[in-house]
């Protein structure tokens, strides 16, 4: 991680082209905005409309790159767009290499192409299995405020149950 040293680090890293990932929130029939910064972790911030989010993101920006500055910590710097072409080398086993090729023959796809769609699929079965694991522990949070904080145990068990099927763990709990 890149760091500036001297009185011109804030403004260097303010101008720094950091992604922002943005997504739409729905709470008690309410929606709003979420906008964070993916490479300054827990850097997100929110607002009723896409322009109110990211406006107000650049303000928890400023306040995380100062507090990581102010702790004496690397503040990461965004990874060039340009760096990835699209192609990368894979290694795999004969043996999976052998029934890649079988399954995109069948399919009559390269294996190229079989590849990105299974890996295509891969990435947004784990961006849904993300949202819906955000959206069980709001409502398990919800459950446990009305109880009064009764509920605890019971849906810390549901919760890690839950945990162990998104991490592969498909077994009951």
């Amino acid at each position: 991680m890149n760091r500036v040293v001297g009185g011109q680090e804030i403004e260097y890293y303010m101008q720094l082209p950091y992604a922002v990932l943005l997504h739409e929130v729905e709470d008690e029939g309410e929606r709003y905005w979420i906008a964070e910064v993916p490479q300054l972790p827990g850097c997100k911030s929110h607002g009723s409309t896409v322009e109110e989010a990211v406006e107000s993101l650049k303000e928890a920006k400023k306040d995380w790159i100062l507090d990581s500055l102010q702790r004496g910590e690397d503040v990461p710097v965004p990874v060039e767009r340009d760096r990835y072409s699209g192609k990368t080398l894979l290694r795999m086993s004969p043996s999976l290499h052998r029934a890649l090729a079988l399954m995109a023959e069948s399919e009559k796809l390269s294996l190229n192409q079989l590849i990105v769609t299974i890996l295509g699929k891969e990435v947004g079965r784990f961006n849904v299995l993300n949202r819906v694991e955000r959206r069980i522990d709001n409502l398990l949070g919800r459950v446990d405020d009305v109880l009064g904080g009764q509920s605890g145990k019971k849906y810390t068990a549901v919760h890690e149950a839950a945990v162990r099927f998104h991490k592969g763990d498909n077994k009951a709990g």
